[in-house]
């Protein structure tokens, strides 16, 4: 029979291991400040900060990677940094979003299923005369 106190772990030794991975943890996080975005990201959430940088104060925020490991140069509404080449819902400026089954390439929406100069993805472009049909090149035909 299981004991209900003793679930999911099954002894109190279990949680001795808690503060050794916590500290291996931190410890891979604080270094070089050249750290890939998901470091800065780990370091930033052990900090206690959101995923999304407020700007309001501070627009040139938007452009530190220290204080905006996640990327996204433009301040919107004075609120949020974000990548307005990439981001769907603000694709090109702030506010302007693509319409559904479009993809923000270099803040142009685009047809991925058909556009021959990102078909299946953002610059996936189809070689000569070849069309874009449902994300793929046409090169037979």
């Amino acid at each position: 029979m299981l004991n209900a106190a003793s679930f999911p772990f099954p002894s109190s030794n279990s949680y001795r291991c808690w503060p050794v991975i916590v500290i291996l943890l931190v410890g891979t996080s604080h270094g070089l400040s050249h750290n890939p975005t998901h470091i800065n990201f780990f370091r930033s959430a052990l900090r206690g900060r959101q995923r999304t940088l407020w700007c309001a104060h501070d627009p040139s925020a938007c452009l530190d990677r220290e204080k905006n490991p996640w990327g996204g140069t433009t301040c919107c509404f004075q609120k949020f940094c974000k990548d307005t080449a990439s981001d769907k819902d603000h694709c090109g400026a702030c506010g302007h979003a693509c319409a559904f089954g479009l993809v923000c390439c270099d803040g142009n929406c685009v047809d991925v299923q058909n556009d021959p100069q990102h078909c299946g993805g953002c610059f996936e472009e189809c070689h000569g005369e070849n069309k874009c049909s449902f994300a793929m090149c046409d090169y037979g035909g």
